[in-house]
């Protein structure tokens, strides 16, 4: 009989070699884990410490592509870090069960494309989907299926408090953080990835798997979402917005014209020859606040007011903000002291070419336009004349950022759950 140990190492080869699955990219996370015998489980199952739990009689009675296909599924829980998002999300025994089905549906989205979807995966992702028709769309992150199942009509079985029956193939503390009776503690002497070092693993993988997948479109929606985490680490979009406005109202500051009602210091100099003089304009500010149904209100808020905190740091006076609230038409045009006053009405269709030709109209002209919008709304192919423009995209997390016209800066915002 073969000895679980091995009918892993097979497993592995097979994801990886050419005659399998040839996911090369998955090398560093598969022989990251570390394969713990035991019949406690009835096939397979991991730890959040990448401790694999294999059944050996199972191991011994499976094929070994079958075998591979479960261990691609425990490994992308762990790649995924579908532990540490349970919590974030404050999953527990109650909500375990719905939390593994939503992983489940992120994990088939993802396996499916590569040709390594188990036939349990299949089917149970199929049956959710066609039990919940339209409101489960393929492509979302674990958290939003998740959302979606706790809050679904009676239907959907409710787990006891102190069971896991959606534990019926040995699911492990992987995916939702909560440990099992039969897993090893932290501290047992039995092969441990601790938390710096998963976070290296996943980095490399998504590395490989970035580069394997190059430029082209059909990297699955959580995959990239993950790849781009792991790769694109950015700053936190308050401090990139704020920067962003001191940038554009440094750049009004730094600009002059020249006027005749005032005398060129130089005038003396050169005469017979009336020099016109110089004048700096003070920075003058509006906020395009995209009022449409689509823009999400906690983050519209949380925007405005960090928006309002970088100008009055700045210097810049409140009476000088003027807020145009816009749809697909302008609804409400107001000047306000602070940004919480202005008056945003709409609700309808997005369109903010109406929003960018008001700003002509408003006296007296701004210098720096901060446009707050989910950015899915038509551009105008010319920026307001005389006015820097940074556009703050109000965006869910995970969500792919739409297009912004080359004159803008455009910041992604995020909210956090």
């Amino acid at each position: 009989m073969r000895r679980a140990g091995d009918a892993v190492a097979a497993a592995k080869l097979w994801l990886i070699a050419d005659a399998g699955a040839r996911l090369p990219y998955l090398a560093r996370g598969l022989y990251a884990l570390v394969t713990v015998e035991t019949t406690e489980v009835p096939r397979i199952a991991s730890d959040e410490h990448w401790r694999l739990y294999v059944n050996p009689d199972w191991a011994a009675s499976v094929e070994v592509e079958s075998l591979a296909r479960d261990l691609a599924h425990e490994l992308w829980h762990l790649l995924l870090d579908h532990a540490g998002r349970a919590r974030s999300v404050g999953v527990d025994r109650a909500t375990g069960a719905a939390w593994h089905r939503a992983t489940d549906l992120a994990l088939f989205d993802t396996l499916s494309p590569e040709g390594v979807a188990s036939a349990d995966l299949i089917a149970n992702a199929g049956a959710l989907r066609a039990g919940h028709p339209g409101k489960l769309p393929p492509g979302r992150p674990a958290e939003e299926y998740w959302a979606t199942l706790t809050r679904l009509p009676a239907g959907d079985p409710k787990p006891e408090p102190d069971e896991h029956p959606a534990d019926e193939h040995g699911h492990g503390s992987s995916v939702d953080g909560l440990p099992r009776p039969w897993e090893l503690p932290p501290e047992a002497d039995v092969g441990l990835v601790d938390a710096g070092h998963a976070q290296g693993v996943r980095e490399v993988v998504a590395i490989e798997y970035r580069g394997r997948k190059g430029g082209r479109g059909d990297t699955p929606g959580e995959a990239a979402r993950w790849v781009r985490r792991m790769t694109e680490p950015t700053l936190p979009w308050e401090q990139l917005l704020a920067q962003a406005v001191r940038r554009g109202v440094g750049w009004t500051s730094g600009r002059t014209h020249t006027t005749w009602t005032r005398p060129n210091r130089r005038a003396a100099s050169t005469p017979g020859l009336f020099l016109p003089g110089w004048r700096r304009p003070n920075p003058t500010v509006a906020m395009v606040v995209d009022t449409s149904g689509s823009v999400d209100d906690a983050l519209l808020g949380r925007a405005l007011g960090e928006v309002e905190g970088a100008l009055r740091a700045l210097g810049v006076a409140g009476s000088a903000v003027t807020v145009i609230a816009c749809d697909a038409a302008v609804q409400a045009v107001t000047r306000v002291r602070r940004a919480r006053d202005a008056v945003l009405h709409g609700g309808g269709g997005t369109d903010l070419r109406a929003a960018m030709a008001a700003l002509k109209e408003v006296r007296p002209r701004p210098t720096l336009a901060v446009v707050l919008t989910d950015g899915w709304t038509p551009w105008p192919a010319t920026p307001p004349a005389g006015c820097a423009v940074v556009v703050a995209l109000l965006l869910r997390r995970g969500d792919e950022a739409p297009e912004v016209p080359d004159w803008a800066t455009a910041i992604r915002c995020e909210l956090d759950d």
